[in-house]
């Protein structure tokens, strides 16, 4: 919630890192027989729950009919410009395949540049579109209503919105796509900062900035999950929250739906690639009512920061 310290905001993302100290620490404590081995087995005991939000080991999934599934992704497109924003217009019509060849019924997108040709592209397959704020909705279904919602506060420019799908089997599923406030990290910037005043006074601004983003993050999070609350019909909520999967976002918007990669993701399930050794999964699916998803799939590519999100899910 807003009222959640915001500094637990950047230290969310040490958990991984601090696993992985107490398993090489229990390692070394075992090996010489040291009792402080049980101290780590214990801390390893307690992190097991959180680190799931992480990290999955599950066999694939059991093949569903086709017919039975509905396959959405959302993915940060990065204004449909390649990390280094050269070859403008090359980049747009290969990512406007990309986007394609993920094919999904629905394609969530955020840092979306309007007037390109990524829209014409989208349409010729995903005929029924919405788009607002920095958002878009592509969809082989119809789209039978929309609309977008403001976020209170300093950044009431931005919010989500949402769009309700006719099924062809008579359901209608609504979907949101939201983009939540960054966390103000570039990855040259702070490699700048670090060569001009040192790491260590690279490494405070660095946090300072964080937790400054987290605030607003956190007021978004109470608006988005308060009206998910009152929502009348089956959700999904998909999109770019730049926060991690042990943060108080990811907390609130537990009590109002499940986690994608938790029902179906295996390994880190890492999507954000603008930090490489930091495995940061920032970009969910969350799934409510009577739908699951039994796929979860993390697609590997090389033109935006973030890694496109594809799930398949199926009604219980």
């Amino acid at each position: 919630m807003a009222t959640d310290l915001a500094l637990l905001a950047p230290l969310s993302l040490l958990l991984p890192y601090l696993i992985a100290y107490h398993v090489v620490w229990s390692l070394i404590a075992s090996a010489h027989l040291h009792p402080s081995a049980l101290l780590g087995a214990l801390l390893l005991a307690l992190a097991w729950e959180p680190m799931g939000l992480w990290m999955q080991v599950r066999r694939p999934p059991s093949a569903l009919p086709s017919d039975k599934l509905v396959r959405m992704a959302t993915w940060n497109v990065h204004h449909w410009r390649n990390r280094s924003w050269t070859e403008d217009s090359a980049t747009v019509q290969s990512m406007a395949q990309q986007a394609l060849a993920l094919n999904a019924d629905l394609i969530a997108l955020q840092d979306v540049r309007s007037g390109t040709e990524a829209d014409r592209i989208l349409q010729a397959k995903l005929v029924h579109h919405v788009a607002a704020f920095d958002l878009a909705i592509y969809s082989r279904y119809p789209i039978v209503q929309w609309d977008r919602v403001e976020f209170p506060g300093e950044y009431e420019e931005y919010g989500f919105i949402w769009a309700d799908l006719a099924l062809p089997n008579g359901d209608t599923l609504r979907v949101v796509n939201v983009h939540l406030v960054s966390t103000d990290v570039d990855l040259r910037e702070t490699q700048n900062e670090q060569a001009k005043a040192g790491w260590w006074w690279s490494a405070k601004l660095l946090l300072r900035r964080m937790i400054r983003r987290a605030k607003p993050r956190s007021i978004q999070v109470d608006a988005l999950a308060a009206w998910w609350a009152e929502c009348p019909t089956a959700t999904v909520v998909m999109g770019d929250f730049n926060d991690g999967p042990t943060s108080s976002s990811h907390r609130r918007l537990s009590a109002f739906g499940s986690d994608s990669f938790v029902q179906a993701g295996a390994g880190w399930g890492s999507t954000y690639r603008g930090l490489q050794l930091v495995p940061l999964r920032i970009d969910w699916i969350w799934t409510s009512g009577p739908w699951r998803a039994v796929e979860h799939r993390v697609v590997k590519q090389r033109s935006s920061d973030h890694n496109p999100v594809l799930v398949a899910i199926a009604r219980n």
